[in-house]
């Protein structure tokens, strides 16, 4: 019997954030499940058993062995377990023979992620991103259940379902379409949101990197915030994004969503709104938790490197070792020089929100990253166009000194290369000089 056209809605949000805790059964061809096991966890699933079957590739019917298989089934059979995760990931033909073959439900990696995220959005463009990711993971799996059902059902191709896979599909197609134009007018708005804030003077810096590498900490230390900062991975779907605190300069500090691997381009495009504020970034602040292994940072990096190379030039990235406080030197020298030696070629700065470690200096960092390299004095006449122009230097410079007498406003301002012919237009320059 093909499953009911509802069969997308009732497996993509039956485990959301009102849903139930799974027992699993954990099923790997690798013995590395660290990752798979803390997205399982963050997810409120329990893992109540693992079978590890180490091979090259996934069997192309059933991911394991068919002995393999047999060793499963039988930990289904024993009972209490709910369903079965693979560690990797399953096409619709391998889907639809498992679940047919052990009778409970079978999740991927990405299947996993996707409920995840759907637990975590919020906001109505982290709601959308979510949607349209699950529209477009499961539409196969619907297709290879309507279809392997009706061809044993009756004689001739996709007979008698083929008009259901249509009319669903046409409803998906108008679904998907209609959840793009929002996204596209949302990664619009966001856009021009950019370009008021970089003709105002503002530059946006980007917390990028791994899921749970400190980024909502580190916004919260920075702009005095109370962002939500949860031990569980991908607590932030949507960007958000707060001016940071100790400076005089109009800098704005922007958490992302995580980097996760191993995930399909569908999947990134979905998200794409998101990630265009860590392309668009003037700087990127790439965090690396300190207490991963040496091994897991170059793997972590090597993936920061494919999302941002080459739309964000390498000297725009600045790595940063989060959660210092959990290591003693020796060992956070060695991970810093492996940091080092990555495919950014920069040596990172270590801090701990916690304790407070280096973010004096990473400040100061911030604040270098976007010193104005351009000094004016300027003398305003006080007329009554003086209090426009002197607006515009707030708006647009970074005014250093504003000394008012009866007719004239001295002011010392620093700029930007394509401001200074305005600046200087705006009265008598005493002085223009480049800062080193």
């Amino acid at each position: 019997m093909a499953p009911p056209l509802d069969f997308h809605w009732k497996r993509s949000w039956r485990a959301g954030p009102f849903g139930w805790a799974l027992d699993v059964l954990l099923v790997s061809l690798t013995a590395e499940v660290g990752e798979i096991s803390a997205l399982l966890a963050s997810a409120g699933h329990r893992i109540v058993d693992a079978i590890v079957q180490r091979r090259d590739r996934p069997d192309s019917r059933t991911f394991v062995g068919r002995g393999k298989l047999d060793e499963v089934q039988a930990r289904v059979d024993a009972g209490g377990i709910d369903a079965v995760v693979f560690n990797g990931e399953l096409r619709p033909t391998m889907h639809y023979q498992l679940e047919r073959d052990l009778g409970v439900e079978c999740y991927d990696r990405l299947r996993v992620l996707l409920e995840l995220f759907a637990q975590r959005a919020s906001s109505r463009e982290g709601k959308l991103q979510v949607e349209l990711a699950l529209l477009q993971y499961e539409v196969p799996l619907l297709r290879e259940w309507i279809h392997e059902a009706d061809v044993g059902e009756r004689p001739g191709f996709m007979a008698g379902g083929e008009l259901r896979v249509d009319a669903y599909y046409e409803t998906v197609k108008r679904r998907i379409k209609k959840i793009r134009d929002e996204l596209e007018a949302i990664r619009r708005e966001r856009a021009v949101r950019r370009s008021v804030r970089k003709e105002r003077g503002y530059h946006l810096v980007a917390l990028a990197g791994y899921a749970n590498a400190g980024k909502s900490s580190l916004l919260n230390v920075l702009a005095d915030e109370r962002v939500l900062v949860d031990d569980r991975m991908f607590s932030t779907l949507a960007t958000t994004t707060r001016s940071l605190t100790g400076t005089r300069k109009r800098i704005l500090l922007t958490d992302t969503i995580g980097f996760v691997d191993g995930v399909p381009f569908w999947m990134v495009e979905a998200f794409n709104a998101t990630l265009e504020e860590i392309l668009q970034a003037d700087l990127v602040l790439l965090l690396v938790d300190v207490f991963d292994s040496e091994d897991e940072i170059r793997r972590k990096v090597r993936l920061a490197a494919r999302t941002l190379f080459p739309k964000v030039p390498a000297d725009s990235v600045r790595p940063v070792l989060t959660k210092a406080d959990l290591l003693p030197e020796s060992q956070i020298a060695a991970k810093a020089q492996v940091l080092g030696e990555s495919e950014f070629h920069r040596t990172p700065i270590a801090i701990s929100t916690r304790t407070g470690r280096g973010l004096d200096e990473l400040r100061d960092i911030i604040g270098r990253a976007f010193a104005y390299p351009i000094e004016v004095h300027l003398v305003l006449v006080q007329d009554a166009e003086a209090g426009g122009k002197l607006h515009w230097l707030y708006e647009r410079t970074e005014v250093v000194s504003a000394v008012h007498t009866p007719d004239r406003i001295e002011v010392v301002v620093r700029c930007r290369p394509r401001d200074r012919d305005t600046v200087e237009r705006l009265g008598r320059v005493l002085l223009a000089r480049t800062l080193e």
